[in-house]
């Protein structure tokens, strides 16, 4: 036999290998993906691996790999049997968790973040948690005693998203397409189109919106498409030719375990730089099989690897819950959880994964023996045990939290003109008969923010919303950041009384200022876009049209100030700086609302749940310390034609600022008022606005 035939020998026998066989790599590759995560979550303060990518990457190349042979051998694509068998894989496990997640919810978690977190598991039961995230404009965020103990879930959404719809594809193309080899060409060319689309989306996406396109499908959809490229090159035998796959196995290997150390996958995927761990992955399916001795193949073919992606699933889904309750537990918003945490913590995912696994034995095992019909409806079940739970809890707290106002609610109790109120005073009598709201559960959700008025910091945007009366003659322009944003719905019920149109636009930590004024704590792309936002509301001032323009902005956050200038100073002079591109200062007036105090989380948290430590002022701050002199207030004194507004009087007391008033809480956060509380505070805001404007 001469060489040449010898080489088409040895080509037409990996290709036959590859249409038969499995590749016996993909277990610890799989095992060794979720392990990175777990292992980089609990060691590396919550830094993203890249083995999320590599676990999507492998479940494309499964599924693709085995539609594609159905396709090709003309049987059926089995859409119901396939998701009965995927799912009651995915479904129960997950169950457990997420009933474990509303029990610590109700126990150690905290409090504040309570209905988010319900709401968090139904979207996780359903498979949309990457779209809820998405909605909460969450990040994906090192762990901390606030952080979600579902975030982790986004990327089974993805997955199970995929699982149901790609089968559907194949079917579509089966019914529609009567030859074999056309349908092949056909699902072949649709998974290297929809993979080409992803990526050039998610190119785009990562460098527009780095949050977003970590959650979004198919921002997420090239990782998986990636693998069933792989999968169709592998099933045609075009792999690494069989004398390299010793050294570019363990190439790929090294990608997937180093690229968590090189890259800050947490802003960069699922960009072009998620090639790195995607193409690792790519590099190793392609190299199986390899005939050296000391080769990855060998590696992740040993039967502990294989093993370990029996457990894998089951750590990635009970570590990070159990990290952040332990967090919560101790207190730890920073984080800090010291090697010894880590371990106690990888410890008990461990025995949670174990005692899952015996718990589901036998219910899945019985499942598993039903055929089709069986399979579906006892992942149903599992659906529904995870849901019915968090759903009745939820809609529970939504009545709990439906209470009317009383005229003596809020910042009335601190009315000089309202003294029968006097007694709602929270640290100075006693609660009111329905006690506090909103409710601690919901107390980090009540806002009032508006998404068509709300420019958020990861998007490059300018958005403005009408408020009030769309035909009235007063016409006003509020400009700001998240504290403008406060009172949207304020200026809304304002402007409707009054007859007043009022446009309203807000940026998070950007305030309306002359160039080059920035917070100190902006990086250099949110820089520029609150630099952006600006342009378009300078050019929205320089047009007129307006009687008046409202500001506010928050007072503790600090401005990046030239070195040798007073802050104060420089703040004061960016500010006028911005006031005078008004047409004319004569006609149109400059109304500043001056900052609510501030009192941080840590120091309200010794009270939440304590109504008479609340009463008794305990978390209450000196008012000094918690009322911040800013630039607007001497920009005022200053600007021609400009006024002052200041409503602290009714939210603090003479001497101290206290986190309820009235038996309203003034806070969701350090800062930010509720709209709860701001709906109190609405009339008094009315009557200033009034005054100013006449």
């Amino acid at each position: 036999m001469t060489t040449e035939q010898a080489t088409k020998t040895r080509s037409r026998g990996d290709e036959a290998r590859a249409g038969r066989a499995r590749i016996a790599e993909i277990d610890g590759l799989r095992g060794i993906a979720l392990t990175l995560v777990v292992v980089f979550h609990l060691f590396g303060h919550g830094r993203v691996s890249g083995g999320v990518d590599v676990f999507l990457m492998i479940s494309g190349f499964l599924l693709t790999l085995s539609l594609g042979r159905a396709l090709a051998q003309s049987r059926p694509v089995g859409v119901l049997a396939r998701w009965g068998r995927t799912f009651l894989r995915l479904a129960p496990p997950a169950a457990v968790v997420l009933v474990a997640v509303v029990a610590a919810s109700f126990v150690v978690l905290d409090p504040r973040q309570q209905l988010e977190t319900l709401r968090e598991v139904i979207a996780s039961a359903l498979y949309v948690e990457n779209w809820q995230l998405i909605s909460q404009s969450l990040s994906y965020d090192a762990a901390g005693a606030e952080t979600s103990p579902l975030q982790h879930f986004w990327s089974l959404s993805v997955q199970a998203q995929f699982f149901l719809v790609f089968p559907i594809v194949a079917l579509i193309i089966a019914r529609v397409l009567r030859s074999p080899a056309v349908r092949v060409r056909a699902f072949w060319t649709v998974v290297v189109l929809v993979t080409i689309a992803s990526f050039v989306y998610a190119m785009r996406a990562n460098a527009q919106d780095p949050t977003g396109a970590y959650f979004h499908t198919f921002a997420r959809l090239w990782e998986i498409g990636a693998g069933g490229i792989v999968a169709g090159l592998w099933t045609r035998g075009v792999v690494v030719p069989a004398a390299w796959r010793g050294l570019t196995g363990w190439i790929g290997l090294a990608a997937i375990v180093f690229c968590g150390f090189a890259i800050d996958g947490a802003s960069a995927y699922p960009g072009p730089l998620a090639l790195v761990p995607v193409g690792g992955a790519a590099l190793v399916l392609l190299s199986s099989s390899a005939p050296q001795r000391f080769s990855a193949s060998r590696f992740l073919s040993q039967r502990r690897l294989a093993q370990l992606d029996r457990i894998s699933y089951g750590l990635y889904l009970w570590h990070w819950p159990i990290l952040i309750a332990y967090l919560a537990f101790r207190g730890r918003e920073d984080g800090a959880i010291g090697p010894v945490g880590a371990v106690g913590v990888l410890v008990s995912a461990y025995a949670a994964t174990i005692v899952t696994t015996w718990i589901l034995r036998r219910p899945i095992a019985w499942a598993g023996r039903g055929g089709t019909g069986r399979q579906i409806a006892s992942v149903v079940v599992a659906i529904l045990l995870a849901f019915a739970p968090a759903a009745t809890a939820s809609a529970a707290i939504d009545r709990s939290d439906a209470v009317a106002l009383t005229e003596c609610s809020g910042a009335a109790a601190l009315d000089p003109e309202k003294p029968e109120c006097a007694d709602f005073v929270a640290h100075d009598s006693r609660m009111p008969p329905a006690g506090i709201v909103p409710l601690e559960a919901t107390r980090a959700s009540d806002e009032a923010t508006r998404s068509e008025c709300w420019s958020r910091l990861a998007h490059d945007e300018f958005r403005m919303c009408a408020l009030g009366d769309p035909d009235g003659e007063m016409r006003v322009l509020a400009l700001g950041d998240s504290h403008m944003a406060m009172f949207t719905d304020a200026l809304d019920e304002i402007g409707r009384s009054e007859g007043w149109h009022i446009d309203l636009a807000s940026r998070g930590s950007c305030r309306w200022m002359g160039e080059g004024a920035q917070l100190a704590e902006l990086d250099d792309t949110q820089r520029e876009r609150c630099t952006n936002w600006r342009s378009h509301a300078n050019e929205i001032v320089e047009q007129g049209g307006y009687d008046a323009i409202v500001v506010t902005s928050a007072s503790h956050t600090a401005l990046d100030v030239p070195e040798g200038t007073e802050p104060l100073a420089y703040e004061t002079e960016k500010l006028l700086e911005a006031w005078e591109l008004r047409p004319s200062a004569a006609d149109t007036r400059i109304v500043v609302i001056r900052d609510n105090p501030r009192i941080l989380s840590s120091v309200q948290a010794a009270c939440l749940g304590d109504a008479d430590a609340l009463n008794a002022g305990e978390c209450a701050v000196p008012r000094d310390e918690a009322i911040a002199e800013t630039g607007l207030d001497r920009a005022v004194e200053r600007a021609p034609n400009a006024t002052l507004i200041d409503l602290n009087d009714f939210i603090c007391g003479p001497e101290t600022c206290n986190p309820v008033v009235g038996g309203v809480y003034v806070y969701r956060d350090n800062a930010h008022m509720t709209a709860t509380f701001v709906e109190t505070l609405t009339p008094y805001l009315h009557r200033a606005l009034a005054d100013a404007l006449r």
